[in-house]
């Protein structure tokens, strides 16, 4: 079929409409290729490359307004939080400075109930110094104890923090306050924390007394022993000083003895002299035999004086 016959025949146009097509087809697909083939570009970006890019811009632009949205949309909630916090944060300030008021108040409270109870605990000391001074030298009949003693004829000599002292019929007690009935508790003011006190004062004056009195008594035995020392030494020096004394006076019996002989010898001679010659001539011997025995005598008992004396050294 020729051209002519193709034109002229009912199928001819459509044949040359779609060789047409293809015509236009191609001529797009050369374009295209030197419109977006980086080789058939210069060194710069291309078309595809800058709508790429533009694209993935869009897209980062996409997110973050939805990204902006969302924080919209969050953003009522967040500024309710940020009154509640404000909100919160006015009370919180609000209750700090009401505690510290009330911190205060109670800090004055409790100095004003310690000033309360110390004028309470003065006035109490008073009143007990008052009522047990005044119970002083009360006279009561009978006096019974909880455990059951019974003692006539009280005379309450003192009332002490530990309990009373009394003199009765048949002598003098001291009742502790656990003791005694609950009125005269009341009545004088029984403090089981006071009695506490008043015994440990009570133990350390003991205390103290024992301790001085062992002093005291170191004290005077030292004195005792040194007085009995001195005693010792003296009584030494007086039997000392008597056995010398003795054995002076057996020298001296002992040299009258001497003499005495010399004189018996010379009274001898004398009386021997005298009958020779004829005389009458009185010998002195027994007289001069007396004396020396008297001397020897007294000599035999100083020297059994010296023994008793040196015994007793």
């Amino acid at each position: 079929m020729s051209f002519s016959d193709m034109m002229s025949s009912a199928r001819g146009p459509g044949v040359i409409g779609m060789l047409l097509a293809l015509v236009v087809l191609v001529g797009f697909g050369v374009l295209f290729m030197f419109a977006f083939d980086e080789s058939f570009q210069g060194g710069g970006p291309t078309i595809e490359s800058e709508i790429a890019s533009q694209a993935r811009d869009i897209e980062n632009y996409t997110i973050g307004v939805a990204a902006g949205r969302e924080k919209l949309a969050l953003a009522p909630a967040r500024d309710a939080q940020a009154r509640d916090l404000r909100k919160v944060k006015r009370e919180t300030q609000l209750l700090v400075e009401k505690s510290a008021e009330l911190k205060t108040n109670i800090e004055s409270a409790q100095e004003d109930i310690a000033a309360t109870k110390e004028e309470w605990a003065s006035y109490k000391d008073e009143y007990r110094e008052f009522i047990r001074g005044k119970s002083k030298g009360e006279e009561l009949e009978t006096l019974e104890t909880r455990g059951g003693d019974i003692f006539r004829k009280v005379n309450v000599r003192e009332v002490t923090a530990i309990g009373i002292q009394i003199r009765h019929a048949e002598g003098f007690k001291r009742i502790p306050f656990e003791e005694l009935s609950d009125e005269m508790q009341d009545l004088y003011q029984f403090d089981p924390a006071q009695k506490q006190d008043a015994l440990a004062a009570e133990a350390g004056v003991r205390a103290r007394h024992n301790a001085a009195a062992a002093v005291a008594g170191e004290i005077s035995e030292q004195k005792m022993a040194e007085q009995r020392a001195k005693d010792d030494a003296e009584s030494k020096a007086k039997i000392l000083s008597s056995i010398q004394e003795k054995e002076a006076q057996i020298l001296a019996a002992t040299s009258d003895i001497q003499s005495l002989e010399q004189d018996k010898i010379q009274a001898q001679a004398d009386a021997n002299a005298a009958r020779a010659a004829g005389k009458m001539h009185l010998s002195k011997s027994g007289s001069i035999n007396s004396r020396i025995r008297s001397k020897q005598n007294r000599i035999s008992t100083l020297r059994s004086e010296i023994g008793r004396l040196k015994s007793q050294l």
